[in-house]
């Protein structure tokens, strides 16, 4: 039977809680999904009431059980509860083998693990929003610096405003299709950003009218324009643009007009990553760009707009590369991401550069922004927005910012992108080294499945997975039955690596603040930590005589190979060109490893020790989780022209494409090999939510 709507005293709050798609009106006694009511009977919804009210907490049989059926009603109970939540995760779209909101916790109780929020309403004012995260979801898989390119993160309350004033969260942007780099006018009364227009591959500028859903679309080229800046008297944007023979930065009046180019640049890749920041004097233009054509690695260049001279501001060494530009309020300093450290800033003037915040805080949608007071940076970490002083302290997270990236700050205005993706692990049958079947979804869920990798015997499959709400690692057969969570840390956890003989699992993990190295039983208990160092550590991989874990750490300054004996004790450098997620070859003889996460190729060096030498020159920087070494010879992303799985046969140097992959994940481990051969795994993404999120009251 549907559930009343009960009257609802005059000048009460509606209490509105969202979490997805879904709406749930906790007084009428409705739940939506976009819009559309669904049909939810009492028990059902009161179940979810419940549960709602205590977003990441357990709720007991008990407790459910006083507030649905009185003391003296006679009824089966352990059969009329699970009949409610079952007729609760139809709705929703779930099973309790593949809980999305609803966790089951066996004999205790359920608890709500989705992300949660609830906007406020009072009878005297403007409905305000108020988001909190009962146990975080993370956006990508780890990876040091630009690391973290994916790491995500840590389940907190979000703290109440210290001024009493609760920001209040809009949905600016909701628009179909991909969006990318949003960018506040300086009256704020206007927002200019990047989209598809729904479909395809070129990008466009579209500027609106804050508050309005109608939006000027300012290029129309075939070009991926993007990362729009405002000049500070709002009357001009300047934007990147990729065409097909141009890449520059270009100045466009911000209601329309002829645009002019006012640099040629060398960037060798598109990603939609911050390149551009204009001074608050309106006389300098900082760009990221390649210190040489022939390099790929990328520094900060300051462009005068009147004499189009350009001085170049940072020297990023060996494989770093700086992004991310950022006047501050008074145009005397600018901040910038140094991928894989992490933030920094230097003197507009020229100087010395401070560093400010670990890289491996970073997501792949990195971002970052400066508050109006010029005290502190916010940036994207752990699936949420933070902000850090630039007099020291710790991290603050914020409010508001739940997967957010690439923030935007106005006066006491916050935008920024949400996105979320849908990551599965897909898989298909080898016939031969060189011929695929057809694919298979294998591993899946509403929310990221990465990181698959096959136990020695092939009878089980580890993976990292954010169902729970955070990153963790799991395990399943090698069929995908039996699924079985191995790690509760309720904080970034991931790439999973068995050991020789399969009794052991290493991994990482950000649940002491900083990345550590951990091993745990395959069969479960409790997790060892094998790693202690300040330094952020990540990535393992077994030596295949099981006496040494290999690891990615920025201990040394950048990110390097390092090994320790799997019992403990003092950690030794392998590489030291760069290095990044590596494996040895099953003789044991070379150590094969990506160069760092935002560069391509896959290198090799000796176990024993040498020349460190570039095996594959076409795996896309990014990518640097897909691949798997064999026998004779490797498996990788191979993205020359269109992204395929590829074979590199070690005895000929021969390659061969074996089938094309619709849409790889950037910034995890996604390839695995079965140990005879016949079936890969890989992650795929399968969709993204993409939404510009616009905060009022923001402090």
């Amino acid at each position: 039977m549907p559930v009343d709507s009960p009257a609802r005293p005059v000048g009460s709050p509606v209490r509105i809680v969202r979490f997805s798609t879904f709406e749930v009106n906790l007084h009428t006694g409705e739940l939506r999904k976009q819009g559309q009511k669904l049909r939810l009977q009492e028990q059902p919804f009161q179940v979810l009431a419940a549960l709602l009210e205590r977003p990441g907490e357990i709720v007991t049989r008990e407790e459910l059980r006083s507030k649905l059926w009185p003391a003296d009603t006679f009824v089966d109970f352990d059969h009329s509860l699970n009949a409610a939540i079952k007729r609760l995760r139809d709705a929703l779209g779930e099973s309790a083998e593949t809980p999305v909101f609803i966790e089951t916790l066996a004999r205790r109780g359920y608890r709500f693990i989705g992300p949660v929020e609830m906007p406020i309403a009072t009878p005297s004012a403007q409905p305000r929003h108020r988001m909190f995260n009962a146990r975080n979801s993370v956006l990508g898989g780890l990876t040091v610096c630009a690391l973290a390119l994916s790491v995500l993160y840590y389940a907190r309350w979000v703290r109440p405003s210290p001024l009493g004033v609760t920001p209040t969260v809009i949905l600016a942007v909701t628009t179909v299709g991909p969006k990318f780099t949003p960018s506040l006018s300086p009256d704020g009364q206007h927002l200019a950003f990047a989209w598809n227009g729904g479909a395809g591959e070129h990008f466009s500028l579209y500027v609106k009218v804050v508050g309005t859903e109608e939006a000027l679309r300012l290029t129309n080229q075939e070009s991926i324009d993007f990362n729009p800046i405002w000049s500070p008297d709002g009357r001009y944007i300047a934007f990147c643009r990729f065409g097909k023979a141009e890449k520059g930065i270009y100045i466009i009046p911000a209601l329309g007009g002829a645009e002019r180019r006012v640099r040629v640049t060398s960037w060798g890749e598109h990603f939609f990553e911050g390149r551009l920041s204009w001074s608050p004097d309106g006389k300098l233009l900082a760009f990221s760009d390649r210190v040489s054509p022939e390099e790929r690695r990328l520094a900060i260049f300051l462009l005068s707009l009147d004499s189009l001279e350009v001085r170049r501001l940072t020297s990023p060494q060996l494989s770093r590369s700086d992004t991310y530009p950022a006047f501050s309020p008074d145009g005397q300093t600018l901040a910038f991401i140094r991928n894989p450290e992490g933030v920094y800033t230097v003197p507009v003037s020229g100087g010395k550069e401070q560093y400010v915040v670990s890289g491996a805080a970073f997501e792949e949608k990195e971002g970052l922004a400066w508050t109006p007071d010029g005290r502190d940076v916010v940036y994207p970490a752990g699936g949420w927005l933070w902000k850090r002083s630039l007099r020291g302290g710790e991290p603050e997270r914020l409010q508001v910012g739940q997967d957010g990236g690439q923030p935007s700050i106005r006066g006491s205005q916050l935008v920024y992108l949400r996105q979320a993706p849908n990551i599965n692990v897909w898989r298909r049958r080898l016939n031969s080294s060189v011929s695929a079947g057809t694919a298979d979804r294998f591993i899946s869920s509403t929310r990221i499945e990465s990181g698959p990798q096959f136990s020695p015997d092939g009878t089980k499959i580890a993976f990292e997975s954010t169902r729970s709400g955070a990153y963790e690692i799991w395990m399943c057969q090698s069929n995908g039955n039996g699924l079985l969570q191995l790690t509760h840390f309720n904080s970034p956890t991931g790439t999973p690596r068995w050991s020789p003989d399969g009794q052991q699992i290493a991994f990482d993990s950000f649940s002491a603040g900083n990345a550590d190295i951990f091993v745990i039983d395959s069969r479960g208990g409790a997790p060892r930590k094998l790693t202690s160092d300040s330094s952020n550590d990540v990535v393992p991989s077994w030596s295949r005589d099981g006496q040494w874990i290999y690891f990615v750490s920025n201990r040394s300054g950048s990110g390097q190979i390092w090994k320790m004996r799997f019992t403990g004790g003092p950690a030794l450098q392998v590489t030291h060109g760069g290095g990044f997620a590596a494996f040895e070859s099953l003789d044991g003889k070379y150590l094969y490893y990506a160069r760092g996460p935002a560069i391509s190729g896959l290198w090799r060096v000796p176990t024993s020790g040498g020349e460190e030498t570039e095996v594959i020159g076409s795996l896309e920087a990014g990518y640097w989780g897909y691949w798997a070494v064999v026998e004779d010879g490797i498996y990788y992303l191979d993205s020359t022209t269109k992204p395929r799985i590829a074979f590199f046969e070690f005895a000929t140097g021969r390659t061969t494409r074996i089938f094309g992959l619709e849409n790889p994940a950037k910034g995890m481990s996604g390839l695995a090999i079965a140990p005879d051969k016949k079936t890969i795994l890989y992650a795929q993404q399968d969709s993204l939510s993409s939404d510009i999120i616009l905060v009022e009251n923001f402090r």
